[in-house]
């Protein structure tokens, strides 16, 4: 993770046990409230704030920026000679972009990297308060993006790269003036000295000791939509076989890709591909993709913030998480949104049912959840 200003809530990563009941809990109530917050926000939101939700679902009709009016941009975001990101995204991935987009322009980046949930209380409050600190949200859970569009809370992305024949905007460029900027994909990780044999599919995870399987808190609609995907695909009594199992709970994909490797769990359902690059040092560990090339994901979409503090340094670091090196460093062993990448996967980004992760639906769920895997 890249070294932040004070000001910055910077992302902490937290594995929650079976006997941290409390944190969890604590957890599932702040999701709970940030679904209900953007709803309620997304109907008070004012006239001079506010988009059309026919425009939030669209793709974007945003323009680039001229030469001339992009290489001023660029002198500008020089001067201000930093950005804050809030993302999801891998913090390891994003340091080495960070590090390179300063190598080239200049710019320090602060990367405050955390789950959806505590990323969209902390834009919540800033933009309630009119002290803004991010100037680049990056979310996994589209209902969350869509309650920001439609609070107005957004401006488009001029970047050239944002609007090159590498970039599919029919694909990427959405919704409304949000942009995505890769895919998370995540698997099934084992240690290979702790569980015997090989996992083909995610039902192969049934066969490790009870109490050393790794399942993820629903913190966040993307990771509710994980949940029914594996519904949709392995039929709903799996999560009833998986909770028999007593598997840890943890709140982040990172921390239980440790566990993974350490030996604390045999065996990790929820786990990014980078796991393989510990492999290739001799860690014992190993790692598959459940479905293959139709494997779930869920997308990165990014926001440039209306109330962004360092706008033009927005704009190019944006700009730059979608070139061909960007992608490269940010996306590594991920989901890219570009075909020129090597070392990561190119998929078509998954459409969230937005019904199904609805705020109801999504409390619903995650209690649901939390009664099942208490």
């Amino acid at each position: 993770m890249v070294a932040g200003d004070t000001r910055s809530h910077l992302g902490k990563e937290i594995s929650v046990g079976r006997n941290a009941t409390r944190s969890q809990s604590r957890l599932l109530v702040l999701s709970i409230l940030v679904v209900v917050m953007l709803a309620a926000l997304g109907s008070t939101a004012s006239a001079n704030r506010t988009t059309p939700a026919s425009a939030a679902s669209a793709a974007a009709t945003g323009k680039p920026a001229s030469k001339a009016a992009w290489k001023k941009i660029v002198a500008q975001a020089k001067k201000e000679g930093s950005v804050t990101f809030y993302t999801t995204q891998n913090p390891a991935l994003i340091a080495d972009a960070a590090a390179k987009f300063k190598s080239l322009y200049g710019i320090n980046v602060t990367v405050n990297r955390n789950i959806d949930s505590v990323l969209a209380t902390q834009v919540t409050a800033e933009e309630g308060s009119n002290k803004p600190i991010a100037d680049i949200w990056v979310s996994a859970s589209k209902p969350l993006v869509l309650g920001a569009l439609k609070n107005g809370w957004v401006v488009d992305g001029v970047g050239p790269d944002l609007y090159s024949k590498a970039y599919d905007r029919k694909l990427f460029a959405k919704p409304g003036k949000a942009f995505i900027i890769g895919e998370a994909i995540l698997g099934m990780a084992w240690n290979t000295s702790q569980f015997q044999g090989k996992l083909n599919d995610l039902p192969d995870v049934l066969k490790a000791p009870s109490g050393r399987i790794g399942v993820i808190i629903p913190s966040a609609p993307s990771i509710v939509d994980w949940y029914l995907w594996v519904q949709e695909t392995y039929g709903k009594n799996f999560l009833t076989k998986l909770a028999a199992l007593k598997p840890k709970k943890y709140s982040s994909s990172l921390p239980m890709g440790s566990a993974v490797e350490s030996g604390e769990l045999a065996v990790g359902t929820f786990v990014p591909p980078t796991v393989l690059d510990d492999k290739s040092k001799g860690a014992p560990v190993d790692f598959k993709l459940p479905k293959g090339t139709k494997t779930w994901n869920a997308p990165y979409t990014a926001m440039i913030l209306k109330q962004a503090p360092h706008p033009a340094a927005a704009q190019l670091f944006a700009n730059y998480l979608v070139t061909q090196e960007g992608q490269a460093l940010s996306q590594r062993a991920a989901g890219t949104v570009r075909q020129d990448v090597k070392n990561a996967f190119f998929v078509t980004p998954r459409q969230q049912n937005l019904k199904a992760l609805a705020p109801s639906a999504v409390t619903a769920f995650q209690q649901s959840w939390n009664d099942l895997f208490k």
